[in-house]
């Protein structure tokens, strides 16, 4: 596995069970088979030809049996009773509120979420606290020049997040100081790449005024660091 994933595996505890939601080439749950997870292992994606891959994937391991493979949407034919943790990784925020805003089990607070937006994170962050969920822990992992972040959950609690903080994490929660420093950066070369753009365009609209908000959070937010 690379390092996104392998920081992913590291996060998962000893449970009933996991689901690798969007499972892809299946490295997590064959990794986690091989490892000697004791609980039940399932991976879901919602086309044929990744879940072929994983399990060729699982195959090759030798840990075919061990892992329950569903062709479904998100977690549509994921039982609750049978995980306790559930794994989203590798798509976009906003494709992972939709798994999870289908999923109104998963508003309980027996399940772990670990979850790896690639884009758009303050779209999850925001629906994470506005539906009560608990941001327990957040991780940054760079792997091949890219900046992932990795954020576990769980239903039944107060995040609160300024605007800057929906992008880049709280960074009391966060284990890496240097590389949220480096989060924060890209987030200041985003937003003024953006207002460079708007300029003279969309002169003090609420989207400026935002944008110019959440600039100034983030150098705060740096300044404490």
């Amino acid at each position: 596995m690379n390092k996104r994933l392998s920081a992913l595996y590291e996060k998962i505890p000893p449970g009933v069970g996991v689901i690798d939601v969007g499972t892809d080439h299946g490295y997590l749950p064959a990794a986690l088979a091989a490892d000697g997870y004791a609980g039940r292992i399932l991976a879901s994606d919602i086309r044929p030809e990744p879940l072929h891959a994983a399990r060729k994937t699982a195959e090759r391991a030798g840990v075919t049996e061990r892992i329950e493979f569903l062709l479904c949407d998100g977690l549509a034919l994921c039982p609750p009773d049978a995980v306790d943790t559930i794994a989203i990784a590798g798509m976009g925020g906003d494709t992972i509120v939709k798994i999870l805003d289908e999923a109104e089990f998963c508003m309980d607070s027996r399940y772990l979420l670990i979850l790896q937006p690639m884009t758009k994170p303050e779209v999850l962050r925001y629906w994470l606290a506005y539906n009560e969920f608990e941001i327990l822990s957040e991780s940054l992992v760079q792997d091949a020049g890219n900046l992932y972040q990795i954020l576990t959950a769980r239903f039944g609690g107060n995040t609160k997040l300024c605007d800057a903080e929906l992008f880049v994490g709280k960074a009391s929660l966060t284990e890496d100081p240097d590389l949220y420093r480096l989060a924060l950066e890209q987030l200041e070369k985003r937003l003024s790449k953006a207002l460079v753009g708007m300029q003279g365009r969309e002169e003090d609209s609420p989207r400026l005024r935002l944008y110019r908000e959440i600039e100034k959070q983030g150098k705060e937010i740096g300044k404490s660091l």
